[in-house]
């Protein structure tokens, strides 16, 4: 298996220098970078040329997480990212999503989720922290889940795929060769018909019923002794 090659991007040194030595660590995984700041990150991108960014969503000098994450989708959009974050709040991870970024984990998250988040950076679907999905999921997204006997068009199932594989909405337009405005239709029309505007929501919708394979859990951590 290819080697996975990886940039940190996070404003606290400490922060980049732990999470090297845990993934430098890992067999398949190798640090090729790390920075700061997203308008580093975005010169270390375009340098080493890595399959995942593992970055962080705040950082006071310059481009945040977020917006360094358009950016690389737009320059580089091989490059996956996955955003390692200590903002769990509803709010954020909407935006990561809408970013359309790889993956999602967090800082109290152990070692273990964000090598799987890092070898899921690759697959068609985002990697969303298990932990998240189990506390934060409200009664009507758990109905919404349930419903296996909702039927969307035909058009409205390939949007939803896409949604499901990370794509923006003109990403979708331009895969569909329909307006942005017909996107946003079509995705109004399917959360009426799940009961939530969630994107997250519509993410593990996809994953219940069958439209997208959702990420499988890893295998143990492989550490180099």
């Amino acid at each position: 298996m290819p080697e996975i090659r990886v940039v940190i991007v996070d404003d606290h040194a400490l922060v980049r220098q732990g999470l090297r030595m845990i993934l430098n660590g890992i067999t398949g995984i190798r640090v090729v970078g790390e920075c700061a700041s997203g308008e580093e990150a975005l010169k270390v991108i375009a340098r080493e040329h890595p399959d995942v960014v593992l970055m962080d969503v705040h950082m006071p000098q310059g481009l945040d997480g977020i917006t360094t994450a358009r950016h690389v989708r737009q320059v580089a959009p091989g490059v996956r990212v996955i955003m390692l974050t200590m903002f769990d709040d509803r709010p954020h991870v909407e935006k990561m999503l809408d970013a359309g970024v790889a993956g999602i984990v967090f800082k109290h998250d152990d070692a273990q989720e964000i090598v799987e988040a890092i070898h899921h950076g690759r697959s068609d679907a985002p990697y969303i922290s298990r932990r998240w999905n189990a506390e934060r999921e409200p009664g009507r997204e758990r109905q919404a889940r349930g419903r296996v006997d909702v039927r969307l068009s035909p058009r409205e199932a390939e949007v939803l795929v896409l949604l499901a594989k990370g794509y923006t909405n003109r990403e979708i337009a331009d895969a569909l060769h329909i307006s942005v405005k017909t996107v946003e239709t079509h995705r109004q029309h399917i959360a009426r018909r799940l009961g939530t505007t969630s994107r997250a929501a519509l993410i593990r919708y996809a994953y219940e019923s069958g439209l997208v394979d959702p990420p499988l859990p890893g295998g143990p951590i492989d550490a180099n002794a």
